[in-house]
């Protein structure tokens, strides 16, 4: 017969090994560790920056561009902040501390901790759950927290990585677009004829809300992908992936590849405006330039699918009709337009 004794210790093992989720899983950065914190940044968010007000058409402007490079959790002012995991502290400035720890012999792995008042000395030894890092800024409002396996960025919200966290919500596709790829000029679904470039408006909500003003404020998915097919099913344009921020976010110059035109953050900023508590746009460059005179005549499928980092998925499918050439003449084409944009490295808001 098992002891008592004995079943309390494996039942602590087992909840242990739950806990984990991974040979490299961690807890949380603040108290409780091994409950889920609201998330109201997400991995691979758009962070934008214009240089040209509201009102004086910045979408083709200048300004700072970015992929969210971590997750940002909620958290009160003055917060204290732990290492997720034990190693070599460095302040990196007034408001960051990176926490060096090996991953494997060959490999290290690399936390950094933003907006947050160090607390700590450069080189320190500092230990999970138990050293105070920091605490964070009274006008942030949370931690931002990146990972870097190696010389990659990753995804904190993987299975296997921050633990406990769970994930129920779907994704979804609020809009396809259809544009002209010279002037953005809205093209309908109807009579669809020449070149056209295809974008997608889709979000994800995070798990727990945040507090005010960030309360239901969309994140990006994980995946967004596309095809395009007719309606009996035969393929024209195979699935591919238009975003894919499951494991890694691409670098920063390539933003405008992914995010179409017309794409903001939360909370976005507009030359000296800050727009506080407006939702983000996120809309999502499925084609940049598709010419329907390479596709047959007819009702085609625009199928726009978006995924999140457990496997929660939505999606959206339009028809349009593809008319080229009517009564022989040429597909309308607007002049070209130029565009002068800039990127920059950034954490969020």
């Amino acid at each position: 017969m098992v002891s008592r004794r004995l079943l309390a210790a494996l039942v602590a093992f087992v909840a242990a090994l739950t806990f984990a989720g991974g040979a490299s899983a961690y807890g949380w950065p603040v108290r409780p560790f091994n409950k889920p914190h609201p998330i109201r940044g997400g991995f691979g968010d758009p962070r934008t920056v214009f240089s040209l007000g509201f009102f004086s058409n910045p979408w083709e402007g200048p300004g700072s561009f970015s992929f969210h490079n971590g997750i940002d959790i909620s958290a009160r002012p003055d917060t204290p902040v732990y290492p997720v995991t034990s190693g070599i502290a460095r302040v990196m400035g007034a408001g960051q501390v990176d926490v060096e720890s090996p991953l494997t012999n060959a490999t290290r792995r690399v936390f950094q901790y933003e907006h947050i008042t160090p607390h700590v000395q450069g080189g320190q030894r500092v230990v999970a759950r138990k050293t105070i890092l920091g605490f964070v800024q009274a006008s942030a409002g949370h931690v931002h927290l990146t990972e870097i396996d190696g010389f990659r960025v990753t995804n904190p919200l993987l299975k296997g990585h921050l633990a406990p966290y769970r994930d129920r919500t779907r994704p979804s596709v609020a809009e396809i677009l259809l544009t002209r790829p010279a002037n953005g000029a809205d093209v309908g679904p109807a009579a669809v004829c020449g070149r056209i470039a295809l974008s997608a408006e889709a979000f994800d909500r995070p798990v727990l809300p945040a507090p005010e003003p960030w309360t239901g404020l969309p994140i990006a998915p994980a995946l967004v992908s596309w095809k395009l097919t007719k309606l009996d099913g035969t393929v024209l344009v195979p699935l591919r992936a238009a975003a894919d921020f499951r494991a890694t976010v691409p670098p920063n110059p390539q933003f405008w590849t992914v995010y179409a035109r017309g794409t903001y953050q939360n909370a976005p900023r507009f030359g000296l405006q800050q727009f506080g508590g407006l939702p983000g746009r996120f809309l999502y460059v499925l084609s940049p330039e598709l010419d329907t005179r390479t596709l047959p005549n007819g009702v085609a499928l625009i199928s726009v699918g978006v995924k999140d980092e457990r496997g929660n998925v939505g999606g959206l499918t339009q028809r349009i009709w593809i008319y080229n050439n009517p009564r022989g003449a040429a597909c309308p084409e607007p002049p070209p337009v130029t565009t002068t944009t800039t990127t920059t490295t950034t954490s969020g808001p």
